[in-house]
């Protein structure tokens, strides 16, 4: 899960900066860490945060629906 996570975050952050960083690089954190620890570890954040907001975007389109 942690993998699917990171490289959901990581995907995230590539669109975010407009597509100008390879994706590559952007999935092996080949670049310096900001606010995190480590690269990885905001990608992972950001990914888990992507999750957290599908998943309430799902269950109000359930409750509305229904």
């Amino acid at each position: 899960m942690y993998v699917l996570a990171k490289d959901l975050g990581a995907f995230v952050r590539w669109l975010f900066k407009g597509c100008k960083t390879k994706l590559r690089d952007e999935i092996e954190g080949n670049f310096e860490a900001t606010w995190g620890v480590t690269y990885d570890m905001e990608n992972y954040i950001i990914g888990n945060v992507t999750v957290l907001i599908m998943i309430l975007i799902a269950v109000i389109v359930f409750n509305i629906l229904h």
